[in-house]
């Protein structure tokens, strides 16, 4: 019954990261991440909430909009610690109205802190990222 719980948990936090982002609400979004967390956003880790916030807010500043819609994921439970990982298909529209359309992966770590989970590292991996009929290459996920 604990596991179910904590999945429960875990998709609760997805969609509270997911929400902040689509609201464009920094601090609800800030508030889903360990202190000492750490975000792998392609191939450029930064770690602790100050300098996630800050790259956050810089990436989300060229968007116009971005709506993620998250799709199937995979949770491994130890104690007050898991990994797992999410789909997500992107779509977005930056400040020069270029669209886009990704598909990618989050590979991420969590940390249960006070009874609540967060997220302890995540690793964004594109799939897809190209125009919004599909018409651009795919990478298969790892």
């Amino acid at each position: 019954m604990q596991n179910l719980e904590d999945e429960i948990a875990l998709r609760n936090l997805m969609a509270r990261y997911v929400d902040a982002v689509n609201r464009y609400d920094a601090d609800a979004w800030i508030a889903t991440w360990a202190e000492d967390g750490v975000w792998n956003l392609m191939g450029n880790p930064v770690q602790g909430r100050d300098n996630i916030l800050a790259l956050w807010q810089q990436m989300m500043a060229s968007f116009e909009y971005a709506l993620l819609l998250p799709s199937s994921c995979l949770f491994e439970f130890q104690g007050d610690s898991a990994t797992g990982h999410w789909y997500l298909h992107e779509y977005s529209r930056d400040l020069d109205g270029n669209k886009g359309t990704l598909i990618s992966r989050y590979n991420d770590t969590y940390v249960k802190v006070k009874g609540q989970w967060l997220f302890q590292s995540r690793e964004y991996c594109f799939i897809y990222n190209g125009p919004p009929d599909f018409s651009g290459d795919f990478t298969r996920p790892a």
